[in-house]
């Protein structure tokens, strides 16, 4: 198996623990070897690359070359930063001129531009790696009696450029969860928006979730950091605004498979970090 840097710096990292806390149980319970990416920057977000492209592409190109320069390969837990590092990398092995001034951008930091490394999102490296055979014969809580709505948000079809949904309906196929059918599937969570108009990102959220609840979702299962801030961390904000009661538990992909694995221990999964209680155990 290969070596990986398991990329933990994401979106307001503070809302976020959840995934990470999960991302490390799961690295650890597989017995995969990617430990946390220190001194990586942040993930921004690719909407920040509307604002700034030529900060954007340093911004990930100091990453890539950091990982390659320690020969590992980055593993991202969660789309919006996977999205961010493999664009990087394919926009600026296709573009000399931009390649070049990265470069010079870099050496200003006394690193020399490398992209000789692989972006793998987790379902890549759990289905590639590690195999849906071994997978299905760790399942010991499978959730047959469950079915949950799969938030994909309107990125999606950036993502499947460098990943397939399929992945992630494999895996859920192994652990036989169900998913419902709802129109709000591919539409924004509304976190592009928040620091212009909270109030905007929060409707947009909660129109979201009411079409998931309103579907008789169990639980919300998201890969986006975005969409779980948006989903857990504001969900008691998005009741008062839809004027409803919601209360969906959200798990990220790393939470839901940890659980179909037999782990029940809430504080070494993450679950009780989450704003909205996690009722599946």
């Amino acid at each position: 198996m290969k070596n990986y840097f398991l990329f933990e710096s994401l979106v307001e990292r503070e809302k976020t623990a959840p995934m990470i806390t999960a991302a490390r149980k799961l690295i650890e319970f597989l017995g995969i070897d990617a430990p946390s990416f220190k001194g990586a920057k942040n993930d921004l977000g690719s909407e920040f690359m509307g604002l700034n492209r030529l900060k954007f592409l340093e911004h990930y190109a100091y990453n890539l070359t950091l990982a390659s320069t320690q020969k590992r390969d980055i593993l991202c837990i969660e789309q919006s930063s996977f999205i961010c590092h493999a664009h990087t990398k394919e926009i600026l092995l296709g573009d000399d001129k931009l390649r070049f001034e990265i470069a010079e951008r870099l050496a200003k930091q006394n690193l020399s531009l490398n992209l000789d490394v692989n972006v793998l999102s987790l379902e890549q490296l759990l289905l590639e790696e590690i195999g849906a055979q071994r997978l299905a014969s760790l399942v010991k809580n499978p959730f047959s009696n469950f079915q949950t709505a799969l938030f994909f948000g309107s990125n999606a079809c950036r993502a499947q450029k460098y990943c397939k949904d399929e992945l992630v309906l494999t895996l859920l196929d192994l652990i036989t969860l169900k998913r419902v059918q709802y129109e709000s599937a591919y539409e924004s969570d509304g976190f592009e928006v928040y620091p212009a108009s909270p109030l905007l990102a929060k409707r947009l959220a909660s129109k979201t979730m009411l079409d998931m609840f309103d579907n008789a979702a169990d639980f919300v299962l998201t890969s986006d950091a975005r969409s779980f801030i948006m989903f857990d961390f504001y969900q008691k904000e998005l009741e008062k605004i839809a004027g409803r009661e919601i209360g969906l538990s959200v798990l990220s992909l790393a939470e839901l498979l940890l659980l179909a694995f037999g782990e029940t221990n809430k504080k070494s999964i993450g679950l009780d970090q989450h704003k909205v209680a996690i009722t599946l155990l």
